[in-house]
């Protein structure tokens, strides 16, 4: 059962790899031609192939940046302190995982649209937010990705104790010596491994991206709409990369949670 649970799930990746060394011979690769690598050795040749993936890129770095840097001070928090709506706020960490991706997609575009229509809301963010591009799309990931590194610090802060803060706080360290010395290296895994999800979710993520990035060339959008009209091997090649280097980041996530705090 276990074997045939691995084949169902990793079939279509395979499939994928396959054919990323096919000729079709014709606009779809849909059926095995002959063997080649044209597509290996110019994976970037489709117009548009290579800016959609720049975008992405770009997008994915800066999300994960921003959940990192926003996220940390929050799962800390969490973990470290105690104060009125603690639990209400830990619950409300889940509510992005938990809600189906069309609906929080549809709930970021309502919000993106209201902040040029409603002018307490433009003035507030300046307008950056509308007409759609990239500081939506980050901004819709960045909040996809903010429950990842919350919930990994969170974790690591409950899982240590406090005497090695409170040995240093004895000895006359201050407040962010303390943090800077202790705190960190024990949360920095949780960190990088809530950044690296992001970053993985984000490079991938076709729903949020539909609804928010507007006009801006994104690699998931603009495969979609590529595959009405062809699907060249190059795809397949991409779709390996993405495939190989998402699983590294997840492998290198995991291996990050796993590690026992100092």
């Amino acid at each position: 059962m276990i074997g045939l649970a691995l084949v169902f799930m990793f079939a279509p990746v395979l499939t994928m790899i396959v054919f990323s060394f096919n000729d079709p011979g014709g606009r779809f690769n849909y059926e095995l031609g002959t063997f080649s690598l044209d597509a290996w050795r110019a994976p970037f040749a489709v117009p548009q192939l290579g800016v959609a993936i720049r975008n992405s890129l770009i997008v994915a770095a800066a999300s994960a940046l921003l959940a990192a840097l926003l996220g940390t001070p929050v799962g800390f928090a969490l973990g470290r302190r105690k104060f009125i709506g603690r639990g209400a706020v830990s619950g409300l960490t889940f509510i992005p995982l938990a809600t189906p991706e069309v609906v929080l997609g549809a709930g970021m575009l309502i919000l993106f649209v209201a902040t040029a229509t409603i002018p307490v809301l433009k003035t507030l963010t300046g307008g950056l937010f509308y007409p759609l591009g990239f500081p939506s799309v980050i901004a819709a990931h960045t909040t996809l990705g903010l429950s990842f590194v919350i919930i990994n610090v969170r974790a690591r802060v409950i899982g240590a104790g406090v005497t090695l803060e409170q040995a240093a706080r004895d000895l006359g360290a201050s407040g962010f010596t303390a943090f800077r010395t202790i705190w960190l290296p024990i949360i920095l895994p949780g960190i990088l491994s809530g950044a690296l999800l992001t970053f993985a979710i984000s490079l991938d993520d076709f729903v949020l991206t539909n609804f928010t990035a507007g006009g801006t060339t994104m690699f998931p959008t603009w495969l979609y709409g590529l595959m009405r009209r062809e699907l060249p091997p190059q795809i397949a090649v991409v779709g390996t990369l993405i495939f190989l280097v998402s699983l590294g980041l997840v492998a290198l996530s995991a291996k990050l949670s796993g590690r026992q705090p100092a």
